[in-house]
C-alpha cells in the first residue's frame, strides 16, 4: 500500500506520516509513505498535480494542504479559495483518474455555529467565514468527483512541529502573566496523534463517506486555556472575555463541537478526552516545563 500525504510539512501532516511509518495491523502490512509539500507539488494547479500523482501512483492520498489562517483567509480571500476549494478539486480529479482513494481534510468550520449541540455529520453546513466556505467548497468538489473519498471534519489541533493553541497561551502567560480568553467559543480540541491514529483507522477499515473525528468531549476556549495551566502548575491569570469584545477580522461558529458517533460505531474505537490527550502531549514535548513546538 503507498499513501502519498499532501501537505506534509503541516501539523498534522507531520504527525501523521510519523504514525503512518510505524503502525501496522494484522490485515496490513507498513504502509509506503511519501511526503509531499509545495516543492514537490502545487494543488493549485490542476496539470502539476495530476502529473505529481501520475508520477507517484499511490493507492491513497491524504490531502492535509490548507490554508488554515482563519483571519488571513478574509483578506486573502483567493488565495484561501485556491488552496482549500481548488487544490482539494485538484487532487479529487487526479485521484479519480489514478484509481486512488481520497481522503480529504476539513473542519468544524463548514458550520454556523448555532446549534445547541454538537454537529452531526447529515447537518446542513453554513459556514460563516471565507475559511470556512472554502473548505466547504474543497468538500463539495471531493463529493461531487471522487468515486472513492473520505471526507473528515476535525476541529481545534494541536500537537508537534507547529505552534497552536497551547503553545501560544503558554507564550503569553510567560510574557504577560495573563492572558485573556473568549468563553463563548465552544469545541472539541483535537490532539495530532490521536487524529493521525483514526485516519490510519478508517484506511485499514476501507471506510468510505463522511465522519467527524475530534477527541471526545467539548470545552470553551477559556476552559482549554484555564487547564492547560493548570496542568503546567503556573500562576497565570486567565481573564473571560467574550467573542463580541474580541477584535478580528473573520466570523466564527460559537458552538463547532462535532458529534463522533459515526467514527466510534464504524470503527469501534472512540477517542480518548481531550484532556487526557492534552496532559499526554504536554509531556512528550515536556511542555510542563518548557515550551516545545519543533518535535520531540
Amino acid at each position: 500500500m503507498k499513501i502519498l500525504v499532501i501537505g506534509a510539512h503541516g501539523m498534522l501532516g507531520r504527525t501523521l506520516i510519523n504514525r503512518l511509518s510505524h503502525l501496522s495491523d494484522t490485515k496490513n502490512p507498513y504502509p509506503e509513505v511519501v511526503a509531499a509539500d509545495l516543492e514537490h507539488v502545487n494543488v493549485t494547479h490542476e496539470l502539476s498535480t495530476t502529473r505529481f500523482i501520475t508520477q507517484v501512483m499511490p493507492d491513497i492520498i491524504i490531502n492535509c494542504a490548507a490554508f488554515t489562517n482563519v483571519d488571513a483567509c478574509e483578506t486573502q480571500a483567493s488565495e484561501a479559495f485556491a488552496v482549500n476549494a481548488t487544490g482539494a478539486k485538484n487532487i479529487a480529479s487526479a485521484g479519480k483518474q489514478t484509481g486512488a482513494k481520497v481522503i480529504h481534510i476539513s473542519t468544524d468550520y463548514v458550520f454556523d455555529g448555532t446549534k445547541n449541540e454538537p454537529y452531526t455529520e447529515t447537518d446542513k453546513p453554513s459556514p460563516v467565514s471565507i475559511y470556512g466556505k472554502s473548505k466547504l467548497e474543497g468538500e463539495i468538489a471531493v463529493h461531487e468527483i471522487s468515486d472513492n473519498y473520505v471526507i473528515i471534519r476535525t476541529a481545534w489541533l494541536f500537537g508537534p512541529y507547529r505552534n497552536n493553541f497551547v503553545t501560544t497561551m503558554l507564550e503569553l502567560g510567560r510574557k504577560t502573566r495573563a492572558v485573556s480568553v473568549v468563553t463563548d467559543q465552544h469545541g472539541s480540541p483535537t490532539y495530532t496523534n490521536d487524529l493521525s491514529f483514526a485516519i490510519w483507522t478508517i484506511i485499514s477499515l476501507n471506510l468510505r463517506g463522511m465522519y467527524h473525528v475530534t477527541n471526545s468531549g467539548t470545552c470553551s476556549r477559556y476552559e482549554w486555556a484555564r487547564k492547560i495551566f493548570e496542568l503546567t502548575g503556573d500562576r497565570i491569570s486567565v481573564h473571560p472575555v467574550k467573542t463580541a469584545d474580541y477584535k478580528r477580522a473573520a466570523a466564527v461558529p460559537q458552538n463547532s463541537s462535532l458529534n463522533c458517533t459515526k467514527y466510534t460505531t464504524a470503527t469501534g474505537h472512540k477517542m480518548r478526552p481531550w484532556q487526557e490527550a492534552l496532559k499526554d502531549y504536554m509531556k512528550v514535548c515536556k511542555l510542563l516545563a518548557t515550551n516545545c513546538t519543533n518535535g520531540h
